[in-house]
């Protein structure tokens, strides 16, 4: 068991969950920043729930390296770069797509 990334993978998992229903987002500076006509443009609970299905995704990775011994640093370094880059083309899709926007 690697007690450090069984830390990681609850912080990430909890984090990922707490985004996902919606209650994340409202504890950013950049979220408290922004003014009321750019919050309008936003459709924040379909945004919420994308980032933290991501972020519990990496949370899930980090948890399988914590308690399984079977899933090596081998495998671990594999599926974390997978993570890196579907979350690099979830940002793009983020960015691009206008799902995200009332």
């Amino acid at each position: 068991m690697d007690f450090t990334c069984i830390f990681f993978g609850v912080l990430f998992t909890v984090a990922g969950f707490v985004f996902a229903c919606g209650k994340g987002h409202i504890h950013l500076s950049a979220w408290k920043n922004m003014s009321q006509s750019e919050k309008d443009k936003i459709k924040i609970r379909p945004l919420c729930r994308n980032i933290g299905e991501v972020i519990a995704l990496n949370g899930i990775i980090f948890l399988l390296k914590g308690f399984w011994s079977a899933f090596g640093d081998h495998w671990f370094v594999g599926a974390m770069i997978a993570w890196l880059v579907v979350a690099g083309f979830d940002v793009w899709y983020i960015g691009k797509s206008k799902r995200y926007q009332n």
